[in-house]
């Protein structure tokens, strides 16, 4: 390996890995299952009992950088950092996105065993305003399939089309809530599952069941896009109604759109028209007004008609 990847790689090592545990572990293989906790669901709710909320806001969490392409595990264990969810309090991890890249497509599968984190996922913007909430709508049960084991998976994709749209999604949060700390999955029995994979019928034997816990391990995988410039074909604008994967964020009225977002779709508007784009000067007013600027049409129709 090259001198510049080996030491592009222990600086990568050293930004993606905390002090008390490995919050966040590159693994080679796309098949290769992540290292259970060892900690059960009952001291791991008595460690979030006791735990201090570590911030007071969203803006002041700790984000780690992750890079496009990633695979790896994120563990959520009793040593990672606490925050007072609107959802209650739970352990969480929280990631810088990559903002200079393509498009990505971003995988999550939530480990099930004895026990499994239910997750949410939290998307912001740069102004660490909330984009997109996933929970438990959004992540699926998958059983166990080949070198995969049971685990509760979601897929989400995040656009990158204006790389300097100041509304594009730039962090993610992984958590849990109270309500799925109440919950559980059951389990297809690994005898069910061997007789599928044979093509027999499953035996009538009951499936096992894991309870909900505020700790587990997620493996996180990264995808960017092949072609430069790709649309996301499920981006879900920012301040949108956000019914990604079933997901529909609380009726809540837009913030006021800021100054520098106005200009970008300005200048963005002015540039298609320049270039007698007219389907991406429609393109871009509409996005403006979705994400709360709503004289950007009104725009787009002056400058038509001054032309």
């Amino acid at each position: 390996m090259p001198p510049f990847k080996i030491a592009s790689l222990a600086l990568l090592t050293v930004l993606l890995t905390g002090c008390a545990s490995e919050p966040l572990r590159r693994i080679d293989a796309l098949s290769a299952s992540p290292a259970p906790l060892q900690t059960s669901a009952d001291s791991a709710e008595q460690a979030l009992a006791t735990a201090p909320s570590c911030c007071a806001s969203l803006r002041e969490l700790p984000y780690q950088p992750v890079p496009v392409n990633f695979s790896g595990e994120v563990r959520i264990d009793a040593s990672a950092p606490a925050f007072a969810f609107d959802s209650g309090k739970s352990f969480f991890r929280a990631f810088q996105l990559p903002a200079a890249s393509k498009s990505f497509e971003i995988r999550l599968y939530s480990q099930a065993g004895d026990t499994v984190l239910a997750p949410n996922a939290m998307l912001l913007d740069s102004q660490f305003r909330v984009t997109r909430l996933l929970g438990a709508e959004d992540f699926v049960y998958a059983p166990a399939s080949g070198f995969k084991g049971d685990s509760l998976d979601a897929r989400l994709r995040v656009d990158r089309l204006y790389p300097d749209n100041p509304g594009n999604e730039h962090y993610l949060v992984l958590y849990t809530s109270e309500a799925q700390m109440r919950g559980q999955t059951v389990i297809e029995h690994p005898a069910k599952a061997f007789a599928r994979a044979l093509g027999n019928e499953a035996p009538n034997i009951p499936d096992p069941v894991a309870r909900h816990a505020p700790v587990g391990v997620i493996k996180m995988v990264l995808i960017e896009d092949k072609v430069a410039g790709q649309q996301a074909n499920t981006y879900v604008p920012p301040f949108s109604i956000g019914r990604e994967m079933g997901n529909q964020l609380p009726s809540v009225p837009a913030p006021a759109v800021l100054p520098e977002t106005q200009a970008y779709y300005r200048q963005g508007i002015d540039a298609a028209l320049a270039n007698r784009d007219l389907e991406r000067a429609l393109r871009l007013a509409d996005e403006a007004a979705r994400v709360g600027d709503a004289s950007a049409k009104a725009y787009l129709l002056e400058r038509i008609q001054i032309r």
